[in-house]
């Protein structure tokens, strides 16, 4: 069975820009589609939002996942499991957070506050190991590396800092602990989002940040964090949202004006003398702060009934996934950038939007065949709200492994049939042979003992004549 991409979905719980009246008397909730045919999948009711603030867990090495909501305007973490609709869990943080996000392997939770406040929390203990102001405004995005070793933070006061998360959590200096090790400080005005390649991480990669300022701007991820390229919008446009092509080929740009930007990374390079089939390409960028800024014409796609608030890339790149203030969601078909079609299952502003592989324990309604002991559901404790001087010796959690015996029957399951009708026809022959074995070590054992006998008769016979011979020749 192939695999099965869904969308995940999320509002705010703001209706003022709904256009229908049955739209604003629903209940913000998360709302999962399969992507190619936009078919409802799942819903996790009465939850709604900020941009940035939802963050989930697939399902891995046996142990459920879930999704992790932030409820706009108050201090409460909602959790949903994949094994049932109905929520999980319900954490208090240490206060309103602005932004919320989940490391890609599943072991930290991080959150910003409105007043520049980071928290880093490991989730299978709930212990909080680092707490720290890392901006003088507003938090706008928290970002993890797809290595999940690297924090990237956005915020209103125009900058971007980078955190090493090993560094977060033990600091080699206590005096350093919170320092960023880098820093992008070359936008104007507020930074609000963060684009990552499948390659960025702590080995180095590019990240893209856009701010209010009606710049793109691209970095390397090598120290000492260099600006490679910077890319102008159009007049009055305030970019919103960025989504980066896997391959970094391209990267879209989203606008409040409702306006999408398609950014090619690379272009044709004219070679003299070169053949007509023969094309080469190079790519753009890299020249720093002396180089001059690339401005961006020509919208690929126009909605300007309504602002833009979220955007997403399909895991191949063949879809384009727009969130709008209204509440619809729009799908769109790359590279021909012609709509397919419009989703409209919220009824707010849609905060939150990406496409990820159907989890395996996934349950769909009451008539699942999915066990709950073959996939348990995520222990989760409460969030510390403040940090302990004692982590260490406090650092406890718990993780249910399955029994052997469900092992043994997941195994005894993958034998094929074939071999299971021998193993059946052949359990009488067995127990001949055992009956057989059994038999033969018994006569073989009544052997060893009657030549244990022999030996010791005839060791204890050349004694007694070693011993009669030297009392003669005495």
């Amino acid at each position: 069975m192939a695999p099965q991409e869904l969308i995940l979905s999320a509002c705010s719980s703001d209706p003022s820009s709904s256009t229908s009246a049955s739209r604003q008397q629903s209940t913000p909730s998360i709302h999962l589609h399969d992507l190619l045919t936009s078919t409802p999948v799942q819903s996790f009711k009465n939850s709604a939002s900020s941009p940035h603030s939802l963050g989930y867990v697939q399902s891995q090495n046996g142990q459920g996942g879930g999704v992790f909501a932030v409820q706009e305007g108050k201090g409460m973490l909602n959790v949903w499991a994949w094994q049932k609709d109905q929520m999980h869990s319900k954490i208090h943080l240490p206060e309103k957070m602005a932004c919320f996000s989940i490391s890609p392997n599943g072991l930290w939770a991080a959150a910003g506050s409105p007043n520049g406040h980071i928290y880093l929390w490991e989730l299978a203990s709930g212990l909080l190991l680092a707490s720290f102001t890392a901006h003088y405004r507003s938090i706008t995005s928290l970002t993890f590396t797809p290595d999940s070793q690297i924090l990237i933070s956005t915020s209103l006061d125009s900058s971007a800092h980078i955190f090493v998360v090993s560094k977060l959590i033990d600091p080699e200096d206590p005096a350093l602990a919170g320092k960023p090790y880098g820093s992008l400080t070359d936008h104007t005005l507020a930074v609000r989002s963060v684009g990552l390649g499948r390659l960025a991480g702590s080995m180095g990669g590019r990240i893209w940040t856009c701010s209010d300022d009606g710049t793109v701007k691209m970095w390397s991820l090598h120290p000492t964090f260099p600006l490679l390229a910077t890319f102008i919008l159009p007049p009055s446009s305030s970019p919103s949202c960025l989504s980066i092509d896997p391959s970094e080929r391209f990267i879209y740009v989203s606008t409040t004006q409702g306006e999408v930007y398609h950014i090619p990374l690379f272009r044709r390079k004219g070679v003299i003398g070169s053949s007509v089939n023969e094309e080469k390409y190079e790519a753009l960028g890299g020249g720093g702060d002396s180089s001059l800024p690339l401005k961006v014409e020509g919208s690929v796609i126009s909605l300007k009934q309504s602002s833009i608030t979220s955007m997403a890339l399909s895991i191949s790149s063949t879809h384009l996934l727009i969130g709008t203030k209204d509440g619809s969601i729009h799908l769109y078909s790359l590279p021909s950038h012609q709509h397919l079609r419009t989703l409209s299952s919220h009824n707010g502003p849609i905060t939150h939007l990406t496409t990820l592989l159907r989890p395996t324990d996934l349950i769909i309604g009451t008539g699942s065949s999915l066990k709950s002991d073959q996939y348990p559901i995520m222990e989760i404790k409460p969030f510390e709200r403040m940090k302990s001087t004692t982590v260490k010796t406090n650092h406890q959690f718990i993780m249910k492994l399955q029994s052997s015996q469900n092992l043994l029957s997941k195994l005894d399951d993958l034998r094929s049939a074939e071999k299971k009708i021998i193993a059946a026809r052949s359990s009488g022959e067995d127990k001949d042979q055992l009956e057989s074995l059994l038999n033969e070590n018994k006569r073989l054992r009544t052997s060893l003992e009657k030549a244990g006998k022999i030996n010791e008769k005839m060791w204890n016979g050349i004694v007694e004549m070693r011993l009669a011979n030297g009392d003669s020749q005495s």
